[in-house]
């Protein structure tokens, strides 16, 4: 699983329209720098990242505060529109939170045009919020996660964030392999005790969807 801090490194370099390597070799570092993130970045490469990308909010890199970049805030468009170089998508706003509510429910019954457009950096399904710290500091409550859905019996990439719309509501979790038949284990980012792992049956399960980004906005 990815770090925060490589996971938003990531996003932001995504958002330059440049690759990982072009990035790095940009900063005068290791081509696999990026891949070889583990918690954090050292100050002093921090700083040379910051002299190459001034408008990288640097703060956000490290802790997820604030916006990527500073002083501005991606607009909402009724279309794709290019941005440095970066396609951005005009997706659904699901209304309703991961961890409450019904994406089944959602889908049957309400329409595409009648949801609130936001901007995603990549091709999503759609975009909904997190309630609740137990994907946290990955995904805080009242971030913007953009999903897509997956055939889950096909395939599924374990150790990878999902939303699960369940017979009991919407949940975001990691997935992993479950000792149960034909279930799935959620586990939680948060490592507080009352975010324990769980099982869910997969034939209590309407959708699986894969969170493909995440927006923090403060």
């Amino acid at each position: 699983m990815l770090s925060p801090v490589k996971e938003r490194l990531i996003w932001f370099i995504k958002y330059k329209g440049i690759s990982q390597r072009k990035f790095a070799e940009m900063c005068g570092l290791s081509s696999g720098f990026v891949n070889n993130i583990v918690n954090s970045i050292q100050p002093k490469t921090l700083s040379t990242i910051s002299k190459q990308f001034p408008d990288l909010n640097t703060t956000w890199l490290l802790t997820g505060d604030g916006n990527m970049i500073k002083g501005q805030e991606p607009k909402i468009q009724p279309n794709a529109e290019i941005l440095t170089d970066v396609t951005f998508y005009a997706v659904p706003l699901l209304p309703l939170s991961a961890q409450g509510g019904s994406l089944n429910d959602f889908v049957m019954s309400v329409k595409e045009n009648e949801c609130e457009k936001v901007l995603s950096p990549v091709k999503a399904d759609f975009a909904m919020k997190v309630q609740g710290d137990s994907m946290s500091p990955a995904y805080p409550s009242g971030c913007t996660i953009y999903i897509k859905r997956i055939n889950e019996l096909i395939f599924i990439d374990w150790g990878h964030t999902y939303v699960l719309d369940t017979r009991n509501g919407t949940v975001i979790k990691t997935l992993l392999p479950s000792d149960k038949e034909n279930a799935v284990k959620c586990v939680s980012l948060n490592p507080d005790p009352k975010f324990a792992p769980f099982d869910v049956s997969l034939s209590d399960v309407f959708g699986v969807y894969k969170v493909l980004a995440c927006m923090i906005l403060f």
